[in-house]
């Protein structure tokens, strides 16, 4: 590193015998570079007239501490500049991240304490709270599983197929008819000024397919499983009733679904005339199955899909693991975090520290070459040549000084670095209250093993 050397004034005149070596013989004996020549020069003639004019023997001529101030001063200051640099851009990102991450965890933690969540269920609008959810699912659960003992099978629910079939029906059915409206019936769905009264026939009908035909059979499907409900409950009366209703939802149902198959059936054959075979029997399929076989599908979905009971049960389950699931998800991103400032916390104090440290100290030791290049030039001394240092210490808190061991030379401030202790110190201790905070929240209530067997 080159560096500026700062010379001490000259108060002599009469020349002194000079130095041991020629700049071209110490720098070809590889004793020194030519700048840790130079600045050596800069200050061998004041230390042997110094020396000289006070009479102290040759082998005390020793460079005074004034001297190994200012030839390391440029050095202690590259090492404070140093220091600086790599604690802004190595050591304070980290220590804000362990805030930050604190930070994280402790709002996650408030998460958590929200959890389990307010949870209802569309067959009763009822809220309950998650404690009292979990209590209502193991309450339901035992009824079911009671009534099962008792033979009763009205709890079991509609296969998936079947329930997501009865969703999507009407959508087919409508999407169907206009199928079947423009291919068969040539109705101009998407030019209705050239068929007025075929567009408009289309529109009801879709209307009402997918609004007046679907409220019925839903009404149908609700009665006949409340039906069965009841009946299993020993509520021969109401399961009579919703018999009836059923009866007349059904039939409403099935007449005009069978007036409307019939009715489109005669006109596509009509419309087809003398078309071949398979192209009626394709016209007529798609009729049947727009016409009936969605509406049926419709209604079997609901009406065998289980029982009040049991799709309570089943709604408040899936709230539960999906809410045990968000709590999982909190906890693991909690401990992920809290893993993370660790991890910093350790590479602060075992790596980066230590290796800036360490670096200084190399920064501030290179004084030493040119020290020592002087005191071999001055020739003849009994003390031992400086030699750099070899330990760095790396423990936090209250820290010795970081000098070359020059007499004389100052040693670099480790205040920023005390503040850096001080600051991971305390973050230590937040980080403990955290993990403590996160040790001390409450366990889900709900287990996904406390679901039993599903009634899929």
């Amino acid at each position: 590193m080159a560096t500026q050397a700062i010379p001490l004034p000259d108060n002599g005149h009469e020349s002194i015998r000079g130095p041991q070596y020629t700049r071209r013989e110490a720098v070809r004996a590889g004793l020194c570079t030519k700048e840790e020549y130079r600045i050596a020069s800069t200050y061998y003639e004041y230390v042997v007239r110094h020396h000289r004019d006070a009479g102290v023997p040759r082998s005390d001529w020793e460079p005074q501490p004034v001297v190994g101030r200012q030839l390391s001063a440029p050095y202690v200051r590259d090492g404070q500049d140093l220091l600086a640099t790599r604690l802004k851009n190595q050591v304070d990102p980290a220590l804000d991240a362990i805030d930050r991450l604190c930070d994280d965890v402790e709002t996650t933690i408030d998460d958590l304490g929200r959890h389990p969540r307010d949870l209802s269920t569309p067959e009763t609008n009822k809220v309950y709270g998650g404690h009292d959810a979990v209590d209502r699912v193991e309450e339901l659960t035992d009824r079911v599983e009671a009534d099962r003992a008792d033979g009763h099978r009205h709890h079991d629910r509609a296969p998936a197929w079947l329930r997501t079939i009865s969703r999507v029906a009407p959508w087919a059915e409508a999407l169907g008819f206009l199928a079947f409206l423009t291919y068969y019936l040539n109705v101009p769905i998407v030019s209705p000024w050239r068929d007025w009264m075929g567009w408009t026939f289309a529109l009801i009908l879709v209307v009402y397919v997918m609004l007046g035909q679907t409220w019925l059979v839903d009404h149908a499907a609700r009665a006949h499983n409340h039906a069965r409900e009841a009946q299993a409950d020993g509520q021969k009366h109401h399961a009579e009733t919703s018999r009836r209703h059923r009866l007349g939802y059904l039939l409403v149902t099935a007449t005009i679904a069978l007036g409307i198959t019939a009715a489109l059936i005669e006109r596509g054959l009509d419309a087809l005339g003398q078309a071949q075979t398979a192209v009626a029997v394709v016209m007529i399929m798609l009729a049947v199955t727009t016409g009936l076989l969605m509406p049926t599908l419709a209604f079997l979905g609901k009406a065998l899909d289980g029982s009040k009971v049991s799709r309570e049960r089943d709604a408040l389950t899936d709230d539960l693991d999906e809410d045990r699931e968000q709590y999982d998800e909190l906890v693991e991103q909690a401990e992920s975090d809290l893993a993370i400032a660790r991890r910093l916390e350790r590479e602060q104090v075992e790596k980066i520290m230590p290796a800036i440290l360490s670096d200084v100290q190399k920064v501030v030791d290179e004084a030493l070459a040119p020290y020592n290049f002087l005191r071999l030039q001055i020739g003849g001394l009994s003390s031992q040549v400086a030699v750099p240092s070899s330990a760095v210490e790396v423990a936090t808190g209250s820290r010795p000084p970081l000098s070359n061991r020059i007499p004389g030379a100052e040693a670099v401030n480790l205040q920023p670095v005390i503040d850096r202790d001080r600051r991971l110190a305390a973050l230590r201790v937040r980080l403990a209250d955290v993990t403590l905070r996160l040790r001390q929240v409450r366990p889900h209530p709900w287990d996904h093993s406390a679901a039993t067997s599903s009634l899929y």
